[in-house]
Parts: C-alpha cells; structure tokens; sequence
C-alpha cells in the first residue's frame, strides 16, 4: 500500500499501545508518590500541654523564658539549624499580685448618704463624712474586673460613678470636665480603646471602666494606636504625651455593670446619696521589658524563603492554651514534617512574644532584620486555630494579602477537605492591610503573608483557656493546609514536577519577550505539521486515515483527560465540566449554522471542509494555552520552557490534523501549509495577551475555564470531524493504529514534560 506494511502496522500499534498504557501507568504511580504527610496529632496536643503548663507567658515574664527554651528545643530536637533566641526592649504592661497577707488588688463601689466632693480636697476627703447605705462587696480581680493593656495603676478612692453611655465623641463632649470621676461605658466596638482612653485623660477623669452586654466574664483587651504603618503601645502614641497620665482603665463583667448602674440610678433620684467607687490596682504596671523572639531555619537548595511564625506569649490572665500554644505547637509539627523533606526553598520558623501587647516582637524583629526580610517571598502566621464544628467553630479562617496564592490556598483546602473532614470548612480571604495577629507587621513592610487563624471563642483572653478545651481531633486540618503550601510554593521534593527540566533560566521572565518568544516557538510547531504534509508527494486513504486518526487521538487524549480531568481535579467538577460542554455546544451550534447537507457535498469538499473546522478550533485552542505559558512564566521561566515543549510537540500532529484534510480536499500544498501554521498564531497572541492586558487579574481558575472550553470544542471536532472522515476512508485499522500512536505520543510528552 505505500506506507506501511501490514505487520509494520500492527508492530506500530503494538508498540503504540504499549507507550501509551506505560506513560499511564506511569503518570499515576508518580501521582501517588506526590508529596504526603502524616500529621501528629498527638505530638501536637503533648506540645499544647506542656506550653500552656507554664501559665501566663507575657512579654518579659520568667514564663516566656521557659517557654522560649522549650521551643528552642524543641527546634533542636527536629534538626533545625541556626537557632537563636534573640532579645528586644519594648514598651510592655504587666501584672504583679501582691503576697497573701499585703493589700491585693481590689475595688468596690459604695452608696454613701452624707456631703458631696469638695472640688480641691484631697481624694476620699469628703467620703469621710458620709455614711455607706449599700455596697459591692470586694470586686475580685480577674472574675470581676481585669486591666486593659497599658492601663494606669494609681490607687484611687472615693470617686464618683458616671454613665457615659456608649462612650461615643457626642457623650464625651456633653459631659464636659470629668475630674474625680469615675466613667462606665458600654463598650460597643464602634470607637477603638485607644480613642476612649485618650478622650477620657483629657477630660481629667479618675477612672475609666468599660463592659459589655453578655459578657459576664472580663477579657483582657490591648490598647495600642496605628501610627505611621506601625502598631504603637498607647504610651508611645501621640508623641508620648500621655505616657506620664495613664489612668485605670478597667474591664468589667456586665453583673458588675449592673451593679454600678443601680447605685448610679438611686443617687440620680437622691440628692443626700452618692454612688462612689474604691481601687486599689498598683499591681498593674507599664514600662520597659525585655521581649523574645525565636527562630530556626531548614535550609533549601535554592533562593526561595518562606517564614512561618506563631506567637507564644498570651494575656497576662490566661495559660494561653488555644491562644496560643496551639499555633506555636503546629508550627513545631509542621517544621517536624518538613524536615523530612527536601526544599527548595529554606523554610524559616519563628515565635513571637508581645503579640498580646501590640505585635511588637514581630515588628522589633523585621526592624532590626529589615535587609533579610526584604527577600521573604511569603510569610505564614497561625494563631488560634482549635477548630472544633461541636461548639460552632469549625470554620479555619485564612486571610491572603495576594490573590494567586490565596487561589492555589483555595485549591488545596477545598483538596483536604474533601479527604473525611466532616463539619469543617475554610475560608479565604483577601486582605492587604489588615489582620490582627503577627502577618500584619508582615503586611505593613509589603511582604506576601498568610494568615491563618480561628474565630472568637468563650474563652478567648480568660483564664479558662486551657489545653481542657482544645480539639484534637481538630488540630491537623490546619497543620496539612499549611504544609502541602508550603510544599507547593516552596518546591517540596516529592511534589508535582517535570521530568525533563530546563536549568539557569532565572531572571528570564522579567519582560514581556521571553514568555512571547517561547509561546511563538509553540506555536510554530503546527507550521512543522503542515511542512510535514506538503512534502509528502501522496496523501493516500491509508495515510490520510492514519494521520485524522493520529490528530484525533491527540485531541481527545489532551481534551478529555487534560483540559477536562485535570483542570476539574484542581477546580472542581461542577464548573469546569459545564464550561467544557458549553464549549461542546459552541462548536456543535457553529457546525449545524454553516455545514451543508451532506449529500450536496463531496467527499473532497468534506475534507476539506472537516480541515477548515479543525483549524478554527485549535486557534481558538492554541489562545488559552498562550495564556497558560504567560502564566506559567510569571511564575517560573523553567516551567514554561517546559510546557512550550510539551504543547509544541503535540502541537505537531494538530498541524497535520489541519493541512492534510485541506490539501487532500483540493486546497493546496501551500494553502494546507499556511492556515496549519496560521492556527498556532494565536498562541503568542494568548501570552501576549495574558501579560500585557490581564496582567495581574488574570487566575489560575481563569486560564482552567479557558483551557476546558476549548477543551470541549476539540472533543466534538474529534468525534464529528476527524473519525467521521477517517472512517470514509474505509482504512479503519489505519484509523485506529493512528489514533493509539497520536495518543502515546501526547501521553508520553505529557508524562515527561508537563
């Protein structure tokens, strides 16, 4: 017959079929080893204990030197190298009980009956001449009443109780001089502490209490002000014009609040009666400490550096257990897996004190590390994350300051999810400059950050945060999110990579020419194919068959188990499978507009028709994969070299799947040549595109729903085209044998190179 024997065709389909199910069989087991982990689950409880076991861990505190040396380590014992436990100075508060048989602290409330405050006097001057009708009783620290960060500390006695409703700028300013008084605000979120503080010093009040409606049991809040990208102690603020007029500023239960109110509404009914208030608080203090920082690192083999970090101090009322021993016990787990593992990126892990005072360890360290920070390429932080969906609280919260890692975050969690967490969810949320935990100082330097955190609970910032409540069983979600990012933004050896890879191509995407010269490159390829078709001097029915059977083997393979399975598998079925049908019926409506009946047409003319068909869907196919090289580029120039090998080489037989047709159809070697060579133009275009216009808006998700479109086009121009006029051939066994061998040759280029 010409072209091949028919042993040498049967050796080809033998050897074709052989290539093809190996690369398969391949791909998957490779598939398998990608990179896994194990988490500990009770590693990570063991740590929670032992952390939390050390009680209350404020900055400066003989606790936070013995938890810094646990962790420290702890770091040691998993093989971590350069680990230091470095120092800084900050603007701190904390608080000293006195011994059992000296003054505790303490405050009570009385209603007095007798003479009214002399402007003037002494404080408490003219309490002594009145006489107590009703009282609080002693108000015990911590159940009653705590300090808010940067809270005065002045005895105070004898001083008039005051509603100042909500606190708002309007109360202030009706209230007018507030000297020797004593302030209860019901504390609604709409000012901040800092600004409540400052209106209430400079309006001379004596004290100034807050609560909350439902809240029985007093947190411990901070108050620190936002200056110049900065979180400032309230000290520090306003160029330290307060830092010698703090005033108690106290949190108290809503029982309390009640309380006050009552004696307050009884002395406003009353003019003989007083509602006064008695504390004595000098166990709270504000000064310079000493707070830590620990880190270590696992080396990588390249440039790249990610740091993952965890505050370990906690409230100075609290052991800190969900806050945040188990942050700080995940980050020991995860650094434990990684060390596993190869990377290419050098991991760094750190811990930070003086998060509960205003992320100050975390911004004392970038300050005095500012040049090594500056090639961060990520920062992940964790804090309190004890998911448990029993209490509510099954929802991870993950903040992202970019948007691509926050989408390949988006991937990966909705990935583990689905492997048997029950009631859990995640969510991602993008945020640039905001946060309340330790990625902030991170996002005011411009550094990509990850935040990873759980949302308010009962016991957050009381003493009853204890190891009693966390969830172990909830622990690992966290931990494997994090882990299998970082594996895939830091290059984890197991994890997904080409076979064939191209070296010492940094620095290669910085412009728009590289990822354009590249895509041209691919696109050229379908020139190759048309080339191929022109020099051949006879397109017999065996090789026409062969060659329609061997493009459609290349299509269907790359459109059903690449540009559908594999972009469904990392976006979901749903959206992906109805984006690659509408593709289908894009190109189904099209063929039913223009193509004629077909008894009118010959066979010549359906040939040549079937190839015009087949060149406008792998233009409009080779656009999207534009777009994925100038993604792939922006993200590595290695990596889109490589795929514009992998889509050149398939990109080849698609050159013949178009000219062949065309120029056995009547329409000319040179014609055939030029529309299959035309075809792979708008690949450049794509990229072009995807650079210059996108920009940073284009997604991953985007160039998936792009690439399963055209994906479903090049199905049905498989099925309604190419097989129908391989099988007017009447060469079937030529059909077949080529579909299997265009099949291999996609797989095993897939296989090596994607």
């Amino acid at each position: 017959m010409g072209f091949l024997a028919d042993h040498s065709l049967t050796l080809v389909g033998v050897v074709s079929a052989i290539i093809l199910v190996s690369s398969f069989s391949a791909s998957f087991l490779l598939n398998e080893e990608e990179i896994s982990f194990t988490v500990d689950e009770d590693s990570i409880m063991n740590d929670v204990e032992q952390i939390s076991s050390f009680g209350p861990r404020v900055a400066g505190s003989n606790e936070e030197i013995l938890v810094t040396e646990y962790i420290s380590n702890r770091f040691s014992e998993i093989g971590l190298v350069n680990i230091e436990i470095e120092e800084y100075q900050v603007t701190g508060a904390w608080f000293v009980d006195a011994e059992p048989d000296e003054h505790q602290i303490l405050m009570h409330a009385q209603l007095e009956q007798g003479a009214q405050n002399v402007p003037g006097l002494p404080d408490g001057t003219a309490g002594t001449a009145r006489v107590e009708i009703d009282s609080t009783g002693e108000l015990n620290h911590v159940e009653k009443f705590t300090f808010l960060g940067y809270s005065g500390s002045t005895h105070k006695h004898d001083n008039m109780l005051t509603d100042l409703g909500n606190g708002s700028v309007s109360e202030f300013s009706s209230a007018g001089d507030l000297t020797d008084l004593a302030i209860l605000i019901n504390y609604d979120n709409q000012r901040s502490l800092a600004d409540i503080y400052k209106d209430s010093i400079d309006r001379n009040a004596a004290v100034v209490m807050i609560y909350t409606e439902g809240v029985e049991t007093p947190p411990f809040r901070s108050v620190t002000v936002q200056e110049n990208g900065k979180t400032v102690p309230f000290p520090e603020a306003y160029n330290g014009q307060y830092s010698d007029l703090l005033i108690p500023f106290i949190y108290i239960s809503e029982s309390v609040a009640t309380s006050f109110h009552d004696f307050i509404e009884q002395a406003s009914e009353d003019p003989t009666l007083y509602a006064s208030l008695d504390g004595f608080w000098e166990g709270n203090n504000v000064g310079i400490r000493t707070v830590k920082v620990v880190t270590g690192e696992l080396l990588g083999t390249g440039d790249k550096e990610i740091m993952i970090g965890a505050h370990h101090d906690s409230v100075y009322i609290s052991p800190g257990a969900v806050d945040n021993a188990v942050g700080v016990s995940q980050l020991i787990e995860i650094a434990s897996q990684l060390s596993e593992i190869d990377m290419e990126a050098t991991v760094k892990f750190a811990t930070w004190g003086g998060e509960e005072l205003g992320l100050l360890g975390s911004q004392e360290y970038l300050e005095a590390h500012a040049d090594e920070v500056g090639e961060l390429d990520l920062y992940i932080n964790i804090d309190s994350t004890n998911l448990d969906p029993s209490i509510g609280l099954g929802t991870l919260g993950i903040d992202s300051s970019n948007e691509k890692i926050g989408n390949s975050v988006n991937q990966i969690k909705n990935k583990i999810l689905s492997e048997g967490w029950n009631g859990y969810s995640a969510s991602v949320n993008y945020n640039v400059d905001s946060g309340n935990s330790d990625h902030r100082s991170f996002n005011n330097i411009g550094v990509n950050t990850l935040g990873f955190f759980g949302w308010e609970y009962s016991q957050y910032h009381r003493q009853t945060d204890t190891s009693d409540i966390v969830n172990q069983q909830g622990l690992g979600l966290t931990t494997e999110i994090i882990l299998q990012v970082v594996a895939k933004e830091g290059g984890g050896h197991n994890s997904e990579r080409p076979i064939i890879e191209i070296q010492s191509l940094e620095g290669q995407s910085d412009s728009w020419v590289f990822p354009f010269t590249i895509a041209l490159m691919a696109g050229l390829a379908t020139g190759i194919g048309g080339l191929i078709v022109m020099f051949i001097s006879e397109i017999t029915k065996e090789l026409m068959s062969f060659m329609l059977g061997m493009a459609a083997g290349v299509m269907l393979l790359i459109s059903i188990f690449d540009l559908w399975l594999g972009q469904a598998m990392e976006f979901g079925f749903l959206i992906i499978t109805t984006v690659f049908l509408l593709g289908a019926g894009l190109i189904v409506l099209i063929n039913s507009l223009v193509k004629k009946d077909e008894e009118e047409v010959s066979e010549k003319r359906k040939l040549y028709l079937s190839g015009i068909f087949t060149a406008i869907a792998l233009g409009i196919h080779n656009f999207p994969e534009g777009l994925a090289i100038g993604v792939a580029v922006l993200e590595s120039a290695q990596y889109g070299v490589v795929l514009m090998i992998a889509i050149g080489l398939h990109n080849i037989p698609e050159g013949i799947a178009v000219a062949a047709p065309i120029k056995a159809g009547g329409g000319g070697k040179w014609k055939a040549a030029l529309i299959a060579l035309a075809t792979g133009m708008t690949e450049p275009i794509g990229a072009l595109f995807a650079l210059l216009v996108l920009g940073s808006f284009l997604t991953p998700l985007m160039v998936g729903m792009s690439l399963a479109f055209v994906g479903g086009i090049m199905a049905i121009v498989s099925f309604k085209e190419l097989i129908p006029q391989a099988m007017a051939q009447n060469r079937n066994q030529y059909m077949i044998v080529g579909m299997t061998f265009g099949a291999a040759i996609m797989q095993l280029s897939l296989f090596l190179l994607e």
